[in-house]
Formats: structure tokens, C-alpha cells, sequence
């Protein structure tokens, strides 16, 4: 994630000014931090919160084996089609080519595709509660062990993040990608590709289920078990505090993950993805239970409504509606540099570098005989993720139309 930057032009002009570019980039990823935490997750939260309780109500609300099995299956059938068809979408939905329908279908993608995430992850978590336990803290424990050194062992921990740890931009570049355990190219190797999306769906993605279930149900008998609302907000805090300690530990991570490589890299960066991960179990937790306490109550129907629709409208006003799936298996310690322990939540400081970008682009149409700008090296591991970022698929910003403008 950390590059060289050639700085033979304009070397000076950027040396007196990095202080202050400094500066304002810290503020920007402050924003970041804040707009993921306080706007994007919470909406991500209450729209799962919605849907999966409207499943409960819509999905044989007497049987709890039917209405976990219909999950699953609704859920497994639908991300096994949405991976297996990505290349078609890819291909032939785009906004060049017919921009109303490429907003039209592409939203619909994701609403239809938010309904399937919420379903498979609702299925995997029921199935589990059905057949081992909810009441007892010692197999709930070695359950969820078992799930996370197994995770541990496929280099798959990574897949355990989840708001407000990531905040997942409607791009036309990858709207529609889903990434394989394997990364094996669509169909030139077609036997092979169903299996890696097969076992990316059903296997990673259960055991990811059955870690967050586990933790969360650890809580639910630890943490103020009689009194809903204390534990919720018992969790909220210990979410958002360790939130805050993750995103503080954000540059020591990124330097020393530049410094070290190998089998101490992995170790380091499973250690991080784990604070992670408690962080952002405990932040759902505390939100989803303060929403079943405090939003109507009395009208549970209206409430789940309320949560299903509402924040995912927000979000698609914000542009980051597909913050609400959960597609794709990424690696541990993937990436070169600080990109292994990168938490893409760059919607300020992409929306800023768009900004620059444009206003370059005119500098050099309008005045064709300057001398080219450079970006700083940031701005340009920045701009490396624009194009497709691994981790979370976040671009905002569109490809250079001047040629003359250039990224370093």
C-alpha cells in the first residue's frame, strides 16, 4: 500500500505545504471514522436487524427447523447465482451504455442481494442454535473455538470485519464483483470455479456465521442476562470503545505490517482482525438490542419495517448502499505493506480526492504547455484503491480522461 513517490517536479512547493496536507488528512480520516460509525453502520445494523426479522415473520413463523432451513436455502442459492453470474452483469450492465437501467437494476441487485445476505446468515445461525445450544456457555464456547481456529487455519479471519469497519461504495467499476476463495477466473476452468464458489459460500461463510454467532451469544448469558437494555447498551459501549482503541491502532499497524512479512505478518494481522472483529460484534449487538427495546416496542411489525427500509434508503442517498452485503473471501495478511490490515472506510477522503483529481485534469486541458502536478504518495496508494479495492470493493472515483494528469 505504500509507495515511492517521484517528486521531480514541484518537489519544494509540496515539501512547505505537507504539514498542512498532513493535517487536513488526519481531519479527513477523523470524518471517515465518524461518518462510518455514527451514519453507515448504524444504518447497515438496523437494515439487517429489519430484514431478518421480517424473514422470522414471513419464513414458516411456527417451525423454527422450516424457517432456518428456508433461510439457508433462499440464502445459499442466491449468493451461489449472484457470484456465478458477476461476469454477466460485469459485462452487460452498465451505466455507459444505458445509464437509467444501470441505476434501476443495479439498485435492485442490491436490495435483492441484501434480502439473500441477511437469509444465508440467518439460515446458518438458526441451523446452528438448532443443533447445538443457546443456554450453555461451555458448547457455545468450543463451538465458536472450533469455527475460528478453523477460520485461523484457511488464512480466512479477515472475513470476520464488518461495520463499522468498512464502508462499501456504489462504483460502476465493481458493483457487481464477488471474489472466490481461490480467485479462480470465472468460467474458463468451469468445474473448478463452481467448487471454489461453492465452498467460498457454504464453507467460509458458515464458519464466519457461527464465530459471530458465538460471540454474541456469549453475551447474551454473560452480560447482564436479565435486563435486554443494559446488556444492549453494555454493549454498545464495549463495541464503540474498542472501535475507537482499533481505528487509534491504525498507524502502528500499517508501520509495522510495512516492516515484517512471513508467517509473523499473518500472526500480527489475525491478532488485529480479531480486536476487529469483537469490536464490531459487540457495536451490532448493543444497536440491533437497542432498536428491539426502544423503536415502537408494542408494533414489533412496524418496527421491522421501519429498519428494513428506511436506513437502506439512506444509504443509497449516500451512495454506499452496498455496505449492507457481505460477498466475497478475502485473505489474512493479503496484500503488500500496510494493504493487510487496510479498513476501507474512505468515503470523505475519496470524495476529496475526486475533487483534486477533476480540478488537475482541468488545470492541464487549460493550460496544456504547465508542467504535469504529482500527487504525494498517500494520494496515490489512495488512488491505487480507486480502481478496485481488494478488501471491501469502495472505488469512487471515475478513470483519468486527461492523459496529462498523472498519479504517482
Amino acid at each position: 500500500m505504500h509507495h515511492t513517490c517521484s517528486h521531480t517536479v514541484h518537489s519544494q512547493k509540496y515539501s512547505a505545504e505537507a504539514p498542512r496536507r498532513n493535517l487536513h488528512e488526519v481531519l479527513l480520516e477523523v470524518l471517515d471514522v465518524l461518518l462510518s460509525c455514527l451514519i453507515v453502520a448504524p444504518c447497515v445494523i438496523a437494515y439487517w436487524r429489519g430484514t431478518w426479522e421480517l424473514m422470522g415473520v414471513l419464513l414458516f413463523p411456527n417451525s423454527l427447523p422450516f424457517s432456518a432451513l428456508a433461510s439457508f436455502a433462499i440464502g445459499g442459492l442466491g449468493h451461489f447465482i449472484f457470484t456465478i453470474t458477476q461476469n454477466f452483469f460485469k459485462d452487460h450492465i452498465h451505466p455507459d451504455k444505458r445509464r437509467l437501467t444501470y441505476y434501476a437494476i443495479s439498485r435492485l441487485y442490491t436490495a435483492v442481494f441484501g434480502v439473500v445476505c441477511v437469509n444465508m446468515w440467518r439460515g446458518a445461525w438458526m441451523v446452528c442454535d438448532w443443533l447445538t445450544s443457546i443456554d450453555s456457555l461451555a458448547i457455545i464456547s468450543v463451538v465458536t473455538l472450533v469455527a475460528l481456529l478453523f477460520l485461523v487455519g484457511t488464512r480466512t479471519l479477515r472475513n470476520l470485519g464488518a461495520a463499522p469497519y468498512t464502508v462499501t461504495m456504489d462504483h460502476k467499476n465493481d458493483y457487481f464483483e464477488v471474489d472466490t476463495m481461490f480467485k479462480i477466473p470465472g468460467f474458463a476452468q468451469p468445474g473448478l470455479y463452481v467448487l471454489d464458489t461453492l465452498f467460498s459460500v457454504f464453507v467460509i461463510g458458515s464458519l464466519v456465521v457461527i464465530a459471530w454467532r458465538g460471540v454474541w451469544g456469549i453475551f447474551d448469558l454473560t452480560l447482564f442476562p436479565r435486563d435486554k437494555a443494559k446488556s444492549a447498551w453494555g454493549s454498545l459501549l464495549i463495541g464503540y470503545l474498542t472501535v475507537f482503541v482499533t481505528f487509534i491502532l491504525q498507524p502502528l499497524m500499517r508501520y509495522v505490517c510495512r516492516r515484517i512479512s512471513g508467517l509473523l505478518k499473518i500472526i500480527i494481522c489475525d491478532i488485529y482482525y480479531l480486536m476487529t472483529f469483537f469490536g464490531a460484534v459487540n457495536a451490532w449487538r448493543g444497536i440491533w438490542n437497542l432498536l428491539d427495546v426502544y423503536l415502537y416496542p408494542d408494533n414489533r411489525i412496524l418496527s421491522f419495517w421501519i429498519t428494513h427500509i428506511v436506513p437502506f434508503l439512506l444509504l443509497a442517498a449516500l451512495k454506499c448502499s452496498n455496505s449492507i452485503l457481505v460477498r466475497g473471501v478475502f485473505i489474512d495478511g493479503e496484500g503488500s505493506g500496510a494493504e493487510a490490515v487496510h479498513l476501507p472506510i474512505n468515503y470523505v477522503r475519496l470524495h476529496f480526492l475526486r475533487e483534486r483529481r477533476k480540478k488537475v485534469a482541468a488545470e492541464q486541458y487549460s493550460h496544456l504547455d504547465a508542467p504535469l502536478y504529482y500527487l504525494k504518495a498517500d494520494h496515490a496508494t489512495l488512488g491505487k484503491h480507486l480502481e478496485k479495492d481488494l478488501e471491501a470493493h469502495h472505488s469512487l472515483i471515475e478513470k483519468p480522461q486527461a492523459p496529462a494528469a498523472q498519479i504517482i
